[in-house]
């Protein structure tokens, strides 16, 4: 995700719910009034008491700090003055390798700061006479260091500061600070902030930018963090928490099919997968998809955004299928069936829209579902094969693929003679003979199977001198009879007679 800064910075502020000492994080709760232990290193020297100052404002506990820090020899070096202190609110001293300060609102204990770089971070913000609201107010704990990537850190009042050998000093609190906490601190996946938290977003939103991703906050939302990565990028490609999504809702999860991932949004969700890249998803699609078990169940993972087809009706494709809302509900095109359709133009194409999800658990395995103007039917033996709703009436008569004629094998096929079509199936063959009163007929499509079928294609179809069926056969067993246009074909005990009219 692109470095994003916007929005004027405003410095959140809030009480500290935990403190990293030395890179260790004390339980939540835990009094920040209480003196940190610095690394073993720096108590290991003699304590030595330091140079009388102004006495008792802050019960001697510089003082007391200072020989706890090995005095001279320890981290802090000499004293460059006495102590000194204002309104009997605040001490302070400083020395060769840092300052020790005490103020009345942590008045259990001294605390020291021996990082430059972060005590004049701490000074850009006002210090420790900073306002409430803008400034990290006075220390709350010791300067930690030892981090990872040679990082430091420190706890005020009102917010922390941290750095790394990569990364300036950087205020950090309130929410985000939490959430930061929650996931981690500098050890977590965001790592260490590099950028001051930028306000003014929507919905009075907040947000601050990470090594690893970036925390935003909202007070519908809450502080949610988006990890760098495809997720990241597409939520970016929408127009951040002003795009249709809005803010995050959760914390991205893994460890979904196929190593996926996903996270929630105000509006909707992002997943994404090795195969499939990050999409959006919401609703009316996004509730569908769920019922069919998210991207363990058929429709796999989404390949697609949300998009609006015929009607403004939303539609979304998936990895085996797509959704699309109809007038019917969000129905399923699923498989070799949805293959087949969009061949046919989707819902622009002849077929139109689907009216059902696809059903199977038919004969021979196969599937089919149902459309506008037709159907598709799809076994393993025979693909996947419209059925336009002319002949969909016919071949329902007989059975559908339980009955005699099974699956279609072909298309549709028009251009016949006197505008007519045919479709042939498994066991048979449907023909229609044109517009209701052409002069071929009465336009209903009829069967021709065996011994019927095998004689009509000898005559030359609809072409030759019988023309097109004017009825499906009639009798049963060794005696039956089939009407065409111009003549008859009869089976008596198994023997096959054309008659010519």
């Amino acid at each position: 995700m692109g470095t994003r800064g916007r929005g004027a910075p405003r410095w959140l502020h809030g009480a500290v719910a935990a403190v990293t000492l030395a890179g260790a994080l004390l339980a939540p709760g835990q009094a920040l009034a209480e003196e940190p232990a610095l690394p073993a290193e720096v108590t290991s020297a003699p304590a030595t008491t330091a140079p009388a100052g102004l006495p008792g404002i802050d019960g001697d506990r510089i003082e007391a700090k200072y020989a706890a820090l090995g005095g001279p020899a320890g981290v802090l070096g000499a004293p460059r003055e006495t102590k000194l202190c204002m309104d009997d609110v605040v001490c302070w001293q400083h020395f060769d390798h840092g300052s020790l300060f005490w103020s009345l609102d942590r008045s259990a204990a001294a605390y020291a700061l021996t990082d430059s770089a972060l005590v004049q971070a701490w000074q850009r913000t006002g210090g420790a006479f900073s306002s409430l609201v803008l400034g990290v107010g006075v220390p709350a704990s010791d300067t930690f260091c030892g981090l990872p990537d040679g990082g430091c850190g420190q706890h005020f009042a009102n917010g922390s500061i941290y750095r790394s050998a990569r990364t300036s000093p950087v205020r950090i609190d309130g929410p985000i600070r939490d959430r930061w906490a929650a996931d981690g601190w500098e050890r977590g996946p965001l790592g260490y902030p590099v950028s001051a938290a930028f306000c003014g977003l929507r919905d009075t939103g907040c947000g601050q930018h990470f090594q690893g991703g970036s925390v935003y906050w909202s007070p519908a939302s809450g502080a949610v963090a988006v990890r760098s990565g495809p997720i990241a990028d597409l939520w970016a490609a929408q127009g951040w928490e002003w795009g249709r999504l809005g803010y995050p809702t959760g914390a991205a999860f893994c460890g979904l099919r196929n190593g996926g991932c996903g996270q929630h949004f105000q509006a909707g969700s992002v997943y994404w997968s090795p195969g499939s890249g990050a999409h959006v998803v919401t609703a009316p699609t996004g509730v569908r998809w769920g019922q069919f078990g998210w991207e363990f169940g058929p429709l796999g993972y989404p390949t697609s955004d949300p998009f609006h087809g015929v009607h403004h009706r939303v539609g979304q494709h998936f990895q085996g299928g797509s959704l699309y809302d109809t007038n019917w509900g969000v129905l399923a095109v699923l498989g070799p069936i949805r293959d087949r359709w969009a061949a046919q133009g989707w819902e622009r194409g002849p077929l139109g829209s689907p009216t059902s999800d696809t059903f199977c658990g038919l004969r021979g395995g196969g599937c089919g579902q149902h459309f506008q103007n037709g159907s598709v039917y799809w076994s393993p033996a025979t693909g996947a094969r419209v059925v336009d709703r002319r002949f969909a009436d016919r071949w329902a008569r007989h059975g559908w693929e339980y009955g005699s004629l099974g699956y279609p094998t072909s298309e549709m096929f028009c251009g016949l003679r006197g505008g007519g079509c045919g479709q042939h199936f498994q066991g048979g063959s449907l023909y229609w003979n044109g517009e209701t009163g052409g002069w071929l007929g009465t336009g209903t499509a009829y069967a021709v199977q065996g011994p019927f079928l095998a004689a009509w294609a000898a005559q030359g179809w609809e072409n030759g001198r019988l023309g097109y069926p004017t009825g499906d056969a009639v009798g049963s067993g060794w005696n039956q009879g089939q009407r065409f246009y111009r003549g008859d074909i009869t089976l008596i005990n198994g023997r096959v007679t054309v008659r010519f009219e």
